[in-house]
């Protein structure tokens, strides 16, 4: 089967290359296009930081995730059509991303911690809510 919008979403974390070598893998033959999503982790801050300093704090972290993204996509020779940095719940951003934009593809790790663990503990309702195939790749 051949796919034409893929959509990866990695963790902020050395592993992510494998992803996004499994997407090109996948992408190359047929010239689809390859997405990055990843999620920015600002939900501890709320209850630390307010007023001026939360916003720096979150513009911060978007920098630092979106930076990630881009030497992510520098690291293959491949275009990267979109990147998202989500806010929120992982599976809700995942389940927008893929309806807004068509998402043939989802390609997503399975180290079981961290980033994936909410991803995984979930994948039923992922699948389901997507109607989106689904990659699981062995971190």
């Amino acid at each position: 089967m051949s796919y034409h919008t893929i959509l990866v979403a990695v963790a902020q974390d050395a592993d992510s290359h494998i992803l996004l070598e499994k997407a090109v893998a996948i992408a190359r033959p047929t010239g689809a296009s390859i997405s990055l999503l990843t999620l920015c982790h600002e939900a501890d801050m709320c209850c630390t930081y307010a007023g001026p300093l939360l916003a720096d704090m979150r513009h911060l972290l978007h920098e630092e995730a979106a930076l990630f993204l881009a030497q992510l996509g520098q690291r293959i020779d491949y275009p990267i059509a979109q990147t998202y940095i989500c806010n929120g719940e992982l599976i809700d951003c995942i389940v927008d991303t893929c309806q807004r934009q068509r998402i043939e593809l989802l390609i997503c790790g399975n180290h079981y911690e961290g980033f994936f663990k909410r991803l995984l503990s979930s994948s039923g309702l992922l699948i389901d809510r997507t109607h989106t195939d689904v990659l699981l790749v062995a971190l």
